[in-house]
């Protein structure tokens, strides 16, 4: 009895000195899709008005969800969402 008193104790302070301790935000976070315009936008020849609109909508309602973290996809398929001398302009927007 006594030889396994020993190893649990060492292994219960090492398991405890090891913890980590609870972090003071969590990581909520929601994928934005764009390609084939899952998520954004909707649909293709939205004026840029109507897309903002359409991603502050979005945005707002991830917030009421509870989301703390947007992981916005920018390269659908090899092209971009912002001027780029390296890829072409998205066929998406």
């Amino acid at each position: 009895m006594k030889q396994l008193l020993l190893p649990t104790i060492l292994s219960l302070f090492v398991t405890a000195l090891f913890a980590q301790p609870n972090p003071n935000y969590e990581f909520r976070g929601v994928w934005v899709a764009t390609v084939e315009n899952i998520d954004w936008p909707s649909r293709k020849g939205l004026s840029v008005e109507e897309q903002k609109a359409e991603y502050i909508r979005l945005l707002d309602m991830h917030q009421r969800n509870g989301m703390n973290a947007i992981v916005f996809q920018v390269r659908p398929v090899a092209d971009a969402f912002y001027p780029s001398q390296y890829e072409p302009w998205s066929e998406y927007l």
